[in-house]
């Protein structure tokens, strides 16, 4: 009997070891994926064995997403969920005592898509397979595309993360899974681009997103082609019938794609293209100065009970006895007792420190970018909770000595209070000036904007303003920064919204 328990254990430790079936469980843009990004994988569970539950969880560097999953006693389970695409990425299930039962670290794709202005990556839906790679070709004069049904929808936006666009062709109004409608938006108000083939509308009953901005007709090669802003994104939408009768129907799809992700203008813009990579030029100001621990009455009695103590422990042993080791190890032991309670003190908080980019555009649609750094002795990783209403997404940055950093993806944000008055960003200038003199102005407070928003506002002129952008610049208020942070000391360092404006054709 003593050797059946091990034995028994150890099969249930082999059993366990099965439950995610790695030679099924795939990256579904495989095997496309751009490096940074978060994109969709395939989890494939196995040999549950009657749990009701599980948690999924994506771990990623300084990033950890979980998801609850319910098997409601199916002995095999997919789930989709992002996963990073890079290094040191692993995927584990626990059970509902929160009990690791396996994990895996993904075969990550072999190709990798870098931005380009002339290629954008494309997740292409459609219920008709052949006619998708006609409209949309995978080809170096187009797009990198991956190819889905439209009933494989994605209802988060965080697994369309890695993509420039979406095409959806829907010749005949098949309704997309639910919680698409919603992805959608998020995605748009991010700076994503959406392209519908045929008939959609933005606004599913109980649905509450905000309504895009009016339509702009815009003539590509002859055809038509509706165009809603979207904040920094849009919705473009062509007839299917349109796009059918037209002999250049697959350049009719690349030219507004392009549209949106060139801003408008007939020529690509300059430097690389905006994506979701976390950036390798962090915009933070210099770090404050720690905070001091105050000075607490229990400090005060601690320090007052061991000058007490060194006092009178020798007096009064020196009346009890002529040895003087008693005393001493009075003293001892009463020092240890008294530092045994001072570590029971509160310590200052770890600081972390947030600056943040809201980026707006048309109509009310808005998302934020929040760098967060924080020192090293807030050594928690960024969890994240992808059942919860509130959809974030982040990611490791490189930070400074002695901190970590992370950039946090918020879609679909309210707009904050402003501070200020809003300045222009047109073809490198602002209002008169070249956008660094702008930067160096506001360094010396010369501007509406702070001189802590001064390095955020002259990392993004940096970053934007040589890549044909125009866009308009403005100081907010951002009262909100402590939320979800009770174990460290939050400081909101700036806060600056961009209203990104289309250049002329």
């Amino acid at each position: 009997m003593r050797l059946l328990l091990p034995l028994l254990a150890l099969l249930c430790g082999c059993v366990s070891a099965q439950t995610i079936d790695a030679e099924r469980s795939r990256f579904l843009s495989a095997p496309n994926g751009r490096t940074g990004t978060y994109a969709p994988y395939r989890l494939v569970l196995t040999d549950l064995q009657g749990a009701d539950s599980f948690t999924v969880h994506s771990d990623a560097p300084g990033v950890s997403l979980r998801r609850e999953v319910a098997s409601a006693g199916k002995q095999e389970l997919e789930v989709v969920l992002p996963i990073m695409v890079g290094d040191d990425v692993t995927v584990r299930v626990s059970d509902e005592a929160g009990l690791e039962r396996a994990s895996i670290s993904p075969r990550m794709p072999l190709r990798r898509i870098e931005p380009d202005y002339a290629r954008p990556y494309a997740a292409v839906f459609s219920n008709n397979p052949v006619y998708a790679r006609v409209l949309v070709p995978n080809s170096p004069r187009t797009a990198v595309c991956d190819y889905f049904e439209l009933g494989e929808f994605f209802n988060d936006w965080r697994l369309f993360d890695g993509y420039d666009a979406l095409v959806i062709i829907n010749p005949d109004e098949a309704r997309l899974p639910p919680g698409s409608q919603r992805a959608i938006a998020e995605y748009c108000s991010l700076g994503g681009n959406a392209l519908i083939i045929g008939s959609f509308r933005l606004g599913e009953k109980d649905v509450d997103v905000p309504a895009p901005a009016d339509p702009q007709v815009l003539l590509i090669r002859g055809v038509a082609v509706q165009r809603f802003g979207y904040g920094p994104g849009a919705i473009y939408r062509v007839g299917f019938d349109d796009l059918q009768h037209s002999q250049l129907a697959a350049d009719v799809v690349v030219d507004a794609l392009r549209d949106q992700f060139w801003f408008g203008a007939a020529d690509a813009p300059g430097g690389k293209p905006q994506s979701r990579i976390p950036p390798q030029q962090t915009p933070y100001p210099p770090p404050l100065p720690p905070a001091d621990a105050a000075p607490t009455p229990l400090f005060w009695g601690l320090g007052g009970g061991v000058l007490l103590l060194c006092l009178l422990a020798p007096l009064v042993g020196a009346r009890v006895t002529k040895r003087t080791w008693p005393a001493q190890l009075v003293v001892l032991a009463g020092c240890l007792t008294v530092g045994g309670v001072a570590v029971t003190q509160d310590r200052p908080l770890p600081t972390i420190e947030l600056t943040s980019v809201l980026r707006g555009g048309e109509g009310a649609a808005a998302s934020q970018r929040t760098f967060m750094l924080a020192e090293d002795s807030w050594n928690a990783d960024i969890e994240i909770n992808l059942n919860d209403a509130d959809r974030r997404l982040a990611r490791r940055l490189a930070g400074r000595p002695g901190w970590n950093a992370w950039a946090i993806d918020l879609p679909l944000v309210a707009l904050p209070d402003t501070r200020g008055d809003s300045s222009e960003l047109t073809g490198a200038m602002v209002g008169d000036e070249i956008f660094r003199d702008f930067a160096t102005r506001a360094h010396r407070g010369g501007t509406q904007f702070s001189t802590s928003d001064a390095y955020l506002l002259e990392w993004w002129l940096e970053q934007n303003a040589f890549r044909g952008r125009n866009a308009s610049l403005t100081p907010l208020e951002w009262p909100s920064a402590a939320n979800g942070f009770d174990d460290a000391r939050v400081i909101q360092r700036s806060a600056i919204r961009v209203t990104d404006k289309r250049l002329p054709g």
